[in-house]
């Protein structure tokens, strides 16, 4: 199943908010099992991409200009190259998810059970909006 993830580019000095493809491989029933699905695509890829060595750095014409549309040009170093660990992240993402951290949105209609039958289908854009906490001083 074919799904679209909207995704704020980070780093972006611009609204821009991007449709990222995802393929998934069973179609989930419940929003705990698509974000089971998410989570652990995720963690993978992260885990790939430490694998993988670079002998020498840089971008194309192509990378630049793309990257220059979004505000910032740069390699995309990852810093922190500690394994993450799969059922940490998924208990994580629950417990945020039922702390309201974040919301799931599905089609523009939010999700708000973890257990609710959600009925996705194949073309549905999925939406997560992280919630932050700002500091500062109340005069």
């Amino acid at each position: 199943m074919k799904i679209y993830l909207n995704v704020k580019q980070a780093g972006s000095r611009k609204n821009y908010i991007a449709k990222e493809e995802i393929i998934l491989e069973v179609v989930p029933n419940t929003l705990r099992e698509l974000i089971e699905q998410v989570i652990t695509q995720n963690v993978k890829d992260f885990n790939d991409n430490l694998k993988k060595e670079k002998l020498v750095e840089y971008l194309t014409d192509k990378e630049i200009q793309e990257k220059a549309e979004l505000g910032k040009i740069a390699f995309g170093n990852m810093y922190n190259d500690t394994k993450q660990n799969l059922s940490k992240a998924l208990q994580n993402a629950f417990v945020s998810f039922e702390d309201g951290i974040y919301k799931v949105f599905i089609n523009d209609n939010e999700t708000e059970k973890l257990d609710t039958p959600i009925g996705l289908r194949d073309g549905d854009i999925l939406t997560f909006i992280k919630f932050i906490m700002l500091s500062g001083r109340l005069w």
